[in-house]
């Protein structure tokens, strides 16, 4: 599979996910949808996070490059089982198969929303050359808001994933909640254990201590204080 089919795979994900979920509920193209979403999520992550390591500079770039695709890819496949078990005990009809290749379109999905994004935070990097708390604060909730709206809008598609697969058969809708919850925890606490990303650090991850929560809360009323 050479880049451009990989590409035009990735648009499709964009503009015409009804046939893709046809495909997927059908059992077509597996192998191909589950390459371009890997190609994606490391590609279009890994930009988006070099743009994110800008801020600080140097190595960072590599770092924020390196850690953003992991934050994808671990919070996937962690939050992954907890679907497949709950809707196989609730009724859902998913495969593993199905069910792994929905959920790396889905991630697909966000990260080509993250390179969306990525203008913005370019052009807010390169015109605040000052590294001052205030600066530094607005870039950190700027990028948690890129992160929320994209990682809603990945949810968002799995929702009418298993709308589409399932057909008449609601008693997936359970297991996707509870699922879709595992999925926002981890992958805002994975944020929060691979930091830095805005300030270099000799170090690729700081050492573990509180959670994503409590250091926003904090940052918020700083800023505010």
């Amino acid at each position: 599979m050479d880049y451009r089919s990989v590409l035009d795979t990735v648009n499709r994900f964009i503009r015409d996910p009804d046939t893709i979920y046809n495909d997927i509920k059908d059992g077509r193209s597996f192998r191909a949808f589950f390459f371009s979403s890997l190609f994606a999520i490391l590609v279009f992550g890994g930009f988006y996070g070099a743009v994110m390591g800008l801020y600080a500079g140097g190595l960072q770039i590599l770092f924020d490059a390196l850690k953003i695709p992991m934050l994808l890819l671990i919070s996937l496949f962690v939050s992954l089982p907890t679907y497949y078990v709950l809707s196989g005990i609730l009724g859902g009809e998913l495969s593993l198969r199905q069910l792994t290749t929905l959920f790396m379109v889905s991630f697909a999905v966000m990260s080509t929303l993250l390179v969306a994004f990525m203008p913005v935070t370019l052009f807010f990097t390169l015109t605040t050359p000052e590294r001052t708390f205030t600066t530094y604060a607005f870039t950190i909730l700027l990028n948690v808001g890129f992160f929320a709206l994209s990682g809603l809008t990945a949810v968002s598609y799995l929702l009418k994933g298993f709308s589409r697969i399932h057909d008449e058969n609601r008693s997936w809708v359970l297991s996707f909640i509870i699922g879709s919850l595992v999925l926002i925890f981890v992958g805002t606490q994975l944020a929060w254990v691979l930091r830095p990303y805005f300030h270099f650090s000799n170090q690729f991850i700081a050492p573990p201590s509180g959670n994503f929560y409590i250091a926003l809360l904090q940052l918020i009323l700083r800023l505010l204080g």
